[in-house]
């Protein structure tokens, strides 16, 4: 059984982010992603800032990948079957292998199930969103929500910071205190 800090449900651009910062602060984080982004099907983002021609959807979520696991986290293109609350813990089914957290975040609104097999309700427009606090946090202890699932916009620069946003407020519940990430 792999043993994580932090599983992140989803790999589109909140996801992604929120590993990054996770992964940049040495908080051992595992990402579980099947290609569900519809981001994948963009064909050209123009509004993402560092990309003054665009670029397709694919490849920002490629690089992004790539960025996250080269600061240590860890990506499986596996779906997540189940989770379950273990006491201060979160046992995560995956690829039929057994993984275990102690913070879960959901970062892919189409995995509502999830959502609900942990006890949060659904609610906002359509009956899809999972509401969240301060940082992401939800009505459950622990888990959080980043991204569209939560009702945000879902253009790409505003998902990546809310994945960002919540990564900030699990470092700084981890860890006591204030955080800011800053190369050196």
């Amino acid at each position: 059984m792999a043993r994580y800090d932090v599983i992140v449900a989803g790999g589109g651009v909140a996801g992604l982010c929120a590993a990054l910062f996770l992964a940049r602060a040495k908080v051992g984080v595992a990402v579980f992603d099947r290609a569900e982004s519809s981001l994948v099907r963009v064909e050209r983002v123009n509004n993402y800032l560092g990309f003054p021609d665009g670029i397709s959807g694919a490849d920002l979520l490629a690089l992004g990948k790539r960025q996250a696991e080269r600061f240590g986290a860890e990506i499986y293109e596996e779906r997540i079957e189940a989770v379950t609350s273990a006491g201060d813990s979160f046992s995560v089914l995956a690829g039929g292998l057994a993984h275990s957290c102690s913070f879960f975040v959901i970062a892919s609104n189409k995995r509502t199930d999830l959502a609900t097999s942990l006890g949060l309700e659904l609610g906002g427009f359509g009956g899809r969103f999972v509401a969240v606090g301060q940082g992401g946090s939800t009505a459950v202890d622990r888990v959080y929500a980043a991204g569209r699932i939560t009702g945000q916009p879902s253009q790409a620069v505003v998902s990546a910071g809310d994945g960002a946003k919540v990564a900030i407020a699990l470092i700084e519940r981890m860890r006591g205190g204030y955080y800011v990430d800053h190369d050196k």
